[in-house]
């Protein structure tokens, strides 16, 4: 527990849809509540009846306040002022002087008022702020950029006071190491808080023989299913988990669980769809959404695989929810999280490393325009002084060599994809495939329970910063960000495209 009487617990998230952020709270939250008199979720949106019953009949006291300003900006019909108004009433109303404020994603760029308006709060009032930061806006999500503008944040330094809380009382705190190695190098008060997962018990044999027949129905055919869960976004890079499925498992379908995430992935999710439709591919998505669905675990339990291509997370919780379940997952090494996996003695053999794919498979020539194209229209998107820092992408330097298919546009994806599966396999001879009948290992990272999750937040919260954060120390952690994410190695096309 903290050293200063914290009483009351306030969760602060946009909103309660499906997700890894309302997972970790629905995690996390009971472990927490054994420390609190007092707990009350504040977002934007009412979360699905069936989720607050069931957080209701975990924590019987939890209460849920909503306030569409505490929403996306971008779904808000009214001012920033008007916002900033009520969501300083809110605050004032519900917080006292024994609160701890547990805030997710404030770096995210979808609120910048929200964000800003937590730190005023912290400020004025000394209430200790803790920002979880899931994911930054400065990660290659730079369409938040004109957004944020909007919202009134219309320079980087502004942005930074905001989305890193300068001048509040604040523990920042990140969910994977590397994340945290790039906070600690300018704030003192930075933490290591990985996400709950793990030790979810596996679905009982009623439950999973369910969702295979109920797989069976909605695809008219009783072939295995790769799973990928996850809604519709372009960093999940699903073309690439097509691929692996139809050249590792010819007959069986690749279903998602997830629909389209915003209006500006319908684009990526459209041409995606209509490929599949010509090509026949054996591919359904956002299953979820259909009458009667299973739930996640039954349905992962019900799959031959787990897939995950995603070239861009800040946890991978399917990683842990696959293993923890027994599932056999088959996913991409990712830079920033494969280091944590390890940590917690997460081995899997059917990780890999990039599909490298030849010219040949693809027009080479109009890949080479298509990505200049991609990478001169993202650039100008880019404030100016982030354009100078900014690396050439690696293919437009030597369009010659094979290049990993996570760093082909979409329409060249697609190219290969159009290929058969056995003379593109051919042609790629990927090193994946020959430990996937090998089990998987866990030390089934008793780090990552709920429990241990819980203890490290109140131990981190016992050392509570005195000082607030410096207006220059939020400048310089958002500057260190920006210059490491746009460096060559995280430069995808995917995630350049508006």
């Amino acid at each position: 527990m903290p050293r200063e009487s914290a009483r009351e617990l306030l969760v602060v998230h946009y909103h309660f849809r499906p997700g890894g952020v309302r997972r970790v709270i629905e995690l996390l939250l009971p472990e927490l509540a054994k420390g609190f008199e007092k707990i009350t979720l504040v977002g934007g949106e009412a979360p699905d009846p069936d989720w607050h019953r069931a957080l209701r009949k975990k924590i019987p006291r939890v209460r849920f306040v909503i306030n569409p300003a505490f929403h996306y900006f971008e779904d808000r019909p009214v001012s920033p002022t008007r916002m900033r108004e009520a969501i300083r009433d809110t605050l004032r109303r519900e917080t006292g002087s024994a609160t701890i404020i547990w805030a997710h994603n404030l770096s995210l760029g979808r609120n910048m008022v929200l964000s800003h308006e937590l730190a005023l709060h912290s400020a004025r009032t000394g209430i200790r702020l803790v920002s979880h930061h899931h994911d930054f806006w400065c990660d290659h999500r730079w369409a938040r950029w004109p957004e944020m503008r909007r919202q009134g944040f219309r320079t980087l330094a502004a942005a930074a006071t905001a989305a890193f809380s300068a001048g509040a009382r604040v523990l920042h705190a990140g969910i994977n190491s590397s994340d945290v190695r790039l906070l600690s190098r300018h704030i003192k008060s930075a933490a290591w808080l990985p996400n709950p997962a793990g030790g979810e018990e596996r679905p009982a044999k009623p439950a999973v023989a369910r969702a295979k027949r109920w797989l069976r129905e909605e695809l008219g055919d009783d072939a295995p299913v790769w799973i990928y869960p996850a809604r519709f976004l372009r960093r999940k890079n699903f073309a690439e988990a097509i691929l692996l499925a139809r050249w590792l498992a010819p007959d069986a379908y690749l279903v998602t669980t997830g629909g389209i995430s915003s209006p500006a992935e319908e684009p990526y999710a459209d041409a995606l769809k209509r490929a599949a439709r010509r090509g026949r591919w054996r591919v359904r998505f956002g299953m979820l959404a259909r009458r009667n669905a299973p739930s996640v675990p039954e349905l992962l339990c019900a799959a031959q695989s787990v897939v995950m291509t995603s070239i861009q997370e800040g946890f991978g919780l399917p990683y842990f929810e696959g293993a923890g379940l027994g599932c056999q997952v088959i996913a991409r090494k990712l830079p920033v999280i494969q280091p944590d996996l390890e940590t917690f003695g997460l081995r899997l053999p059917g990780l890999y490393d990039e599909i490298l794919i030849p010219p040949g498979l693809f027009n080479a020539g109009a890949e080479v325009r298509r990505q200049e194209t991609i990478f001169r229209s993202w650039k100008n998107l880019l404030p100016a002084t982030c354009r100078l820092l900014v690396e050439i992408p690696s293919f437009l330097v030597h369009p010659e060599h094979p290049v990993p298919f996570s760093r082909l546009s979409l329409a060249a994806q697609l190219e290969v994809l159009s290929t058969p599966p056995h003379e593109s396999l051919a042609a790629c001879r990927p090193a994946i495939g020959a430990g996937m009948d090998d089990a998987f290992e866990w030390d089934d990272a008793p780090l990552l329970s709920p429990t241990a999750c819980a203890g490290r937040f109140f131990e981190k919260a016992a050392a509570f910063p005195q000082p607030p954060l410096s207006v220059l120390e939020a400048e310089n952690t958002q500057h260190g960000i920006i210059r490491e994410r746009l460096g060559e190695k995280f430069l995808f096309p995917l995630l350049m495209q508006a």
